[in-house]
Parts: C-alpha cells; sequence; structure tokens
C-alpha cells in the first residue's frame, strides 16, 4: 500500500486520482476530524476504493501501525515544520518503511532568505541525512485546481473585479506548474530506482514574464481587466508601515522583494531520469478557467 501523508491539502486528490490509476493500493493517514469528503470523491470517481487510516504527526506511536502496513509512502505536509518531519522520520525508522517521495518548493532556491526557505531546507537536510529511499520533488508555484491558494483565487478575483494589482515591472520571469504535472511525477518515481536519494526541480514547459502571463489570463477568460501597478519601492515603503501597524500583515515587505526576482527553474534531469514533460501556462490556465467555468 502507498500512504498519503497531508493528502487534505489541495494537492491530495490529484496524486490520489493518478495513483488509483496506476491500480495502485493507496490509503491516507488523517487526524480524527479531518475532512475525507474530496478523498472519498475522487476514489468514487476513479472507480476504486481507498483506506483511510488514523494517525497524527504530532504523536509518532500513532503513525507506527500504518506506516508498517505500508510499502511506500508520498509526504505532501509543508515541510517548513521540521518538527512534524521529525516525528514522521522516527515513526518511519521504527517501522523499517524505506520508499517515501517528499514533496518541497523552488523556494529552496529563491536567492532571498527567509523562514519558509530556511525550514524547508532544514527538513530536506533531515531527509538526506535519513535512511530512507527517498525522493524529494520541489515544484514551482503549483496551479489546476479549484481551490489552489494562488492562480484560481486570482482569476475569480479578475473575472469579479475587472482589475488586478500587481508590484513592480511585470519583466521578472515566472513558471509555474500544473497539478497534473505534479501528480505524474509522484507516480513515476515511485518505483524509479534512479530516482532514490536525488532531488528534482518541476517547473512548467518554459519561463515566461509576469506580464506575459497577465496577457495569457486575458485571453484565456475573455476578460479585458486593467493592471494596477505599483512601484516596487514605493510598495515596500508603503507595506513596511502596514505591517508595523497590522497585527496580521497580508503583505510584507519581504513578498514585495520575491514578486520581483526571477523564478525560472531547469526540469531538465527530471527529464532525463523519468520523462517529466510539462504543459505549457496557456493550456494548463485554459484548463483551470475550464474547470472555473470562467471562460
Amino acid at each position: 500500500m502507498v500512504l498519503l501523508i497531508g493528502a487534505t491539502s489541495f494537492l491530495g486528490p490529484p496524486i490520489l486520482a493518478v495513483l488509483l490509476g496506476d491500480v495502485r493500493r493507496v490509503g491516507c493517514l488523517l487526524r480524527a476530524g479531518s475532512s475525507r469528503e474530496n478523498l472519498v470523491k475522487t476514489a468514487k470517481d476513479a472507480g476504486k476504493e481507498i483506506s483511510i487510516v488514523s494517525g497524527d504527526l504530532l504523536s509518532p506511536d500513532s503513525m507506527i501501525d500504518p506506516l508498517g502496513s505500508a510499502t511506500a509512502a508520498v509526504y505532501m505536509v509543508d515541510l517548513v515544520n521540521t518538527a512534524l518531519l521529525e516525528n514522521f522520520l522516527s515513526a518511519a525508522q521504527h517501522t523499517g518503511l524505506k520508499r517515501v517521495v517528499f514533496i518541497s518548493s523552488t523556494t529552496v532556491l529563491i536567492p532571498l532568505e527567509s523562514k519558509v526557505k530556511s525550514g524547508k531546507l532544514q527538513s530536506e537536510d533531515l531527509i538526506k541525512k535519513s535512511n530512507l529511499d527517498y525522493t524529494i520533488l520541489r515544484p514551482s508555484m503549483i496551479y489546476g485546481v479549484a481551490d489552489d491558494p494562488s492562480f484560481s483565487r486570482m482569476l475569480k478575483f479578475i473575472k469579479k473585479r475587472n482589475f488586478f494589482v500587481t508590484f513592480g515591472s511585470g519583466k521578472n520571469l515566472i513558471q509555474p506548474v500544473y497539478i497534473d504535472d505534479v501528480a505524474d511525477a509522484v507516480a513515476k518515481v515511485l518505483d524509479n530506482r534512479t530516482t532514490f536519494k536525488k532531488a528534482y526541480d518541476l517547473a512548467g514547459l518554459e519561463p515566461l514574464k509576469y506580464n506575459e502571463m497577465l496577457d495569457i489570463i486575458r485571453g484565456k477568460i475573455n476578460t479585458n481587466f486593467k493592471i494596477i501597478r505599483f512601484p516596487a519601492g514605493l510598495s515596500k515603503a508603503l507595506i513596511s508601515i502596514y505591517a508595523r501597524l497590522s497585527r496580521n500583515p497580508s503583505l510584507t515587505p519581504g513578498q514585495i522583494d520575491r514578486m520581483g526576482i526571477d523564478k525560472a527553474y531547469s526540469y531538465q534531469q527530471a527529464k532525463d531520469d523519468f520523462g517529466f514533460s510539462p504543459v505549457s501556462f496557456e493550456d494548463g490556465i485554459e484548463k483551470l478557467v475550464l474547470k472555473l467555468d470562467l471562460q
């Protein structure tokens, strides 16, 4: 059985669907009270059954039995949570589970320091020092599901409000990756020994400028929305004031810095080792627009 850890995230159902399509026996580790509706629906749509097993990353002992019955695991919990990862690694070592695919992100490659980057790098280091036959997948910004926290929200906002706010020139490169390509990558590496003890960067077909991305979105949702652009320097100054006044700011100066840097990545090693072949942003965003019924 392949056990999914963190399956209630937006990554869970797409990865579950691909693994079930590979005629695999799949289980999902869930805490008591966690919603299983999306996972059960995904299995039903695939005409398959899944095992829902109880366990909690806060309690390593609760994971002993589930991990003991698994032949492999996919760990989708945010790697910024190093304490949870340490609990998982402890339980995996206790049970003898060896094969685990971990989902990290290209955040670890960004040339700016942050608590998120530091946490993920620390977790990757723990994984690499473990005795697991691990594979680390580092997707760039993921899009393609109706409840993702980035592009779906962005598309709905633009369609409703007919404008979008950006910071900086919009000439920086981005390379978002479609959710199905990430799910396919998980399935392809799971039994591929070539990928053991390696980390792979996953990104879309090719990088594009942020402004080019907005132009593609404009065409796909058939809305000539207005772009309100704020200079990066002024934005940082204003947001610094806002961040000091707000108890829980939705934007920080560091986020403005990250918005302006290039986020383009090579996936050549993934292509060579397991045939990673992502779709273009134009094709991927068209699929998402259809899912959201925004065309």
